[in-house]
């Protein structure tokens, strides 16, 4: 170190009795690794204080800021260790190797040059000694500092700049994620890793399949699978294979370089202060319409930028918003009752209505409430709409709707479930063709060992079995998960196409959750608009395409129920009551698929609560009957004339045997006088209602063979089929017609 014999005068004893600190520092930890030499001259200013007069006790290194940056202000504990002491007048000189080192910012520089010229400490640096109580030393030290954070600033942007001009051309390729290497020609190619490509294109298809980035993490977890991430912070960046957390497969889902496109800007940090704190670097995100570098079709993507755009607006929608931001979104299916949650819409001002639960904890009430203008400006809540009946309503249309798409959709389960099971099949192939290679490259390191070097051959033997082990668990893992077959069998396909026809029965199976049913009417339904007015709900429903439904829902009166009993249902049972006990009402009523006003099925009791309600009397004691004429109910029917139930049914149906019901559902009353017995008994009835002419009853099968000449499965396809079956059973009725009269 060189200087001046002025600066040495300016060293007097009230200044050697105190202390003299070396400061160290070097910027980042990577000068620290590799900068020896420049570590080394800071060190060597001890030796020039030495030489100046401090005695070596006064001497202190302060060396507790290596690889921290001097460049933000009041984040270094050893600078801050030192303006205390300054200020405390224990120290005598303050030494650096250059002035940039003590700081790179103004704030720091002059606080430190304010408390050196109060406290008389001097200043020293490889080219003179300062005493900041001189007007000249000062200036000279001001604008050295101001020189130091110009020449940081000016490097800064010049690096900044170039980063920048090398990322408008797409060439400034940093570490790729998972999915994606680069080539020779540092070019982004799809990685030739085939168990990481299909794990990539599987997330993309199960978002397409589930519509929640939620819900493929739940998949993938289920399914027991690994996901590889690329390892920041390695010399090689690998990628390893992991147990999912959500956060990677969101990352992944929201990366635009999964779609082809180059994108620089994502986001920006900022120096923010909170509080009067010290400033804090802050990471923000920037919005897709705000990127500063956007190439598409920069590399080969895995989905196109339009299905990226489609993921990103889904994913939006999913988001669980509040206020205004969340007006024109749908949000993600959940699990509650209310089967418009994000659909429904306010026919007045058509913002999103929000489900809200009233009335007591035992017994929440669902509705739809419009309540935008309370968020927004105060004002009172707007429309609020029964949600239960408005839902059973587009339900009903729904059904309607999509009732001819059933069978279509029944006949596409099978494909569906098998792409299904071939996807899931080639992940853990893959996954078993990863831990194979593990597995044979540990066996091959052990072999090529020397087996005298047993410090070594241990370690890769215990390697070596881990692998194995590991293997047999990924074996285990995928055998347990396609463990179930790839396709349907032929009893699951029939039962897929019976649904597909029955798409009722589906929607209100106690196997089909709310969740799925939402996810139904999504399918086809953009949304449903509500207006309610003076005595009733005007609902609209908004399909998919434009086209719309229009449905008229009748608004309780002032104190009426929801659930209350349809009055049908209450004139039904006040009929019924006069012949009928409550047990055989509700099995007449549950027949017709009625239910009560809470939807349950009729039992005994909830008649009986009916009648009490309503002022109904129970029927009175059944009256005697006539043992020979009846009126007979259709099994006792059957019982009286010796044939099956059925017969009775096909008689009564055909008019040739007379009865009467009170209602559809309810038992028959059939009266069998002589003369009816007579005639559908002129010889003995046989169990299919054919004739006995003697020689012992005819088996079943015969006799439509004697009738016919054909087989009985002939025989009954000829009584329902075409105009060639009219005349085959005009020649039944004409063997028929001597015992049961003119047709």
């Amino acid at each position: 170190m060189t200087s001046s014999a002025d600066g040495h005068a300016k060293i007097r004893p009230t200044h050697l009795d105190r202390a003299a600190y070396v400061y160290v520092r070097q910027s980042s930890p990577h000068q620290v690794e590799h900068h020896h030499e420049g570590r080394r001259r800071q060190y060597d200013l001890a030796a020039w204080a030495h030489e100046v007069g401090w005695s070596k006790e006064r001497i202190v290194v302060l060396d507790d800021d290596q690889g921290r940056t001097g460049s933000i202000p009041q984040t270094r504990a050893g600078f801050g260790d030192l303006i205390a002491r300054v200020g405390r007048g224990e120290v005598g000189m303050v030494i650096s190797l250059e002035v940039e080192r003590l700081a790179r910012n103004n704030v720091d520089w002059h606080h430190l040059m304010y408390l050196c010229r109060w406290t008389d400490t001097l200043i020293a640096d490889g080219h003179s000694v300062y005493d900041p109580q001189l007007m000249a030393d000062r200036m000279v030290l001001g604008i050295r500092g101001q020189v130091s954070e110009l020449d940081l600033d000016t490097a800064i942007h010049r690096m900044v700049e170039a980063r920048w001009s090398k990322a408008r051309r797409g060439e400034l390729l940093i570490m790729p994620p998972a999915g994606y290497d680069v080539d020779e020609l540092g070019q982004l190619v799809i990685t030739a890793d085939e168990a990481v490509a299909h794990a990539i294109r599987t997330v993309f298809a199960k978002f397409a399949e589930l519509g929640s980035a939620r819900q493929v993490f739940l998949w993938w977890r289920e399914q027991h699978l690994t996901f590889p991430v690329r390892r920041p912070g390695l010399r090689s960046h690998p990628v390893v294979w992991v147990d999912p957390v959500y956060r990677m497969l969101r990352s992944t889902l929201h990366h635009p370089v999964y779609a082809g496109a180059y994108v620089f800007g994502r986001s920006q940090t900022r120096r923010e202060v909170e509080g009067g704190e010290t400033p804090r670097l802050r990471l923000r995100r920037v919005q897709r319409q705000e990127w500063p570098v956007l190439i598409r079709d920069h590399h080969p993507g895995y989905i196109s930028f339009e299905q990226f755009q489609e993921h990103q607006q889904r994913m939006r929608e999913n988001a669980a918003m509040t206020g205004a931001a969340a007006a024109s979104q749908t949000g993600a299916v959940r699990e509650g009752r209310a089967l418009l949650q994000g659909l429904a819409r306010c026919g007045i001002c058509g913002r999103r209505m929000y489900v809200s639960y009233g009335g007591h904890r035992s017994q929440r009430i669902m509705q739809y409430r419009c309540k935008m203008a309370r968020v927004e400006s105060g004002a009172p809540d707007g429309q609020t709409v029964g949600g239960r009946r408005i839902d059973a309503t587009v339900a009903e249309v729904f059904l309607e709707v999509t009732g001819p798409a059933g069978v279509e959709a029944a006949q596409g389960v099978e494909d569906e479930r098998r792409r299904a099971h071939e996807a899931l099949a080639g992940s853990w192939r893959l996954a078993i063709e990863k831990a194979e290679y593990e597995a044979q490259r540990a066996e091959r390191q052990f072999q090529a060992a020397e087996p005298e070097n047993r410090l070594v051959a241990r370690e890769l033997e215990r390697r070596w079995d881990t692998k194995l082990v590991e293997l047999e668990a990924v074996r285990s893992h995928a055998q347990t998960a396609q463990g179930e077959r790839p396709g349907l069998t032929e009893d699951e396909k029939a039962r897929a196409h019976t649904l597909g026809r029955e798409l009722d029965a589906v929607w209100k199976a106690t196997t089909t959750t709310n969740r799925d049913r939402k996810r139904l009417l999504r399918c086809v339904i953009e949304e449903v608009q509500l207006t309610t007015e003076a005595s009733r709900y005007l609902v609209r429903i908004v399909w998919k395409g434009g086209a719309f439904t229009d449905r008229d829902v009748k608004r309780l009166p002032r104190g009426g129920t929801a659930n209350a009993t349809e009055a049908t249902t209450i004139d039904l049972i006040r009929t019924l009551a006069r012949e009928f006990d409550d047990a055989q009402i509700a099995r007449i009523l549950n027949k017709q698929g009625r239910r009560s006003g809470r939807g349950h099925a009729f039992t005994k009791m909830r008649v009986t609560s009916l009648r009490g309600h309503h002022g109904i009397a129970a029927c009175e004691k059944t009256r005697a009957r006539d043992p020979r004429e009846g009126p007979f109910t259709a099994d006792e029917a059957a019982a009286e004339l010796g044939v099956a139930m059925p017969t009775i049914h096909r008689w009564l149906r055909e008019g040739i045997l007379a009865g009467e019901q009170a209602t559809p559902g309810a038992p028959w009353r059939i009266v069998l006088t002589e003369a009816v017995r007579r005639r559908l008994s002129g010889g003995r009835t046989n169990r299919l209602g054919g004739i006995d002419r003697g020689g012992g009853p005819a088996r079943p099968v015969e006799v439509p063979r004697c009738l016919f000449g054909q087989s009985g499965q002939a025989a009954r396809r000829a009584r329902h089929g075409g105009e060639a079956a009219l005349l085959e059973n005009r020649r039944f009725f004409h063997y028929l017609r001597p015992s049961v009269g003119p047709l």
